[in-house]
C-alpha cells in the first residue's frame, strides 16, 4: 500500500471521517486532499504530522499501516433466502454471494440424489 491508501483506510475505517472535513482542518481544498489519498500528490513531513494529529496516531502508524485482520459481520438478506438473516464472518459481499450460489447448487444436487435413492428403493 502507498501512503495515500493508508491515509484513506485510517480515515474511513478507523476514524469515520469525511474527506471534506479532513481537508477543511488541513486548510486545503477537497481536491488537494483527494490527490493525497489517490497518491497523486506527494506528502510533506509537516502534512504527515498534521494528519497524524487529526487521526490521533503517530506518523509511523500512518506510514506502516496495515489493515487490521479482524472479523467483520455482514448481515445479508439477499433475494431468495426467504427473509432469514445469515451471518458470515470475514467475507466480502461477492464471496458471500458466491457461497450462496454454491449452496443452492449443492441443495439441488442433494435433492436429485435423494430422488434417485428413493426411486431405487421403491
Amino acid at each position: 500500500m502507498k501512503i495515500g491508501d493508508n491515509i484513506r483506510e485510517i480515515r474511513e475505517k478507523e476514524k469515520g471521517l469525511k474527506k471534506d472535513d479532513v481537508a477543511k482542518v488541513l486548510g486545503i481544498t477537497p481536491k488537494a486532499y483527494s490527490n493525497i489519498e489517490n497518491n497523486v500528490a506527494d506528502i510533506t513531513i509537516t502534512r504527515l504530522y498534521e494528519l497524524a494529529e487529526i487521526f490521533e496516531c503517530t506518523p509511523e502508524y500512518i506510514l506502516s499501516y496495515q489493515q487490521k485482520s479482524a472479523f467483520t459481520n455482514n448481515f445479508n438478506n439477499y433475494e431468495g433466502n426467504k427473509g432469514i438473516n445469515i451471518m458470515y464472518q470475514g467475507c466480502s459481499a461477492d464471496q458471500i454471494k458466491n457461497l450462496e450460489e454454491q449452496l443452492d447448487k449443492s441443495k439441488l444436487e442433494a435433492a436429485r440424489l435423494q430422488a434417485q435413492v428413493k426411486a431405487r428403493n421403491n
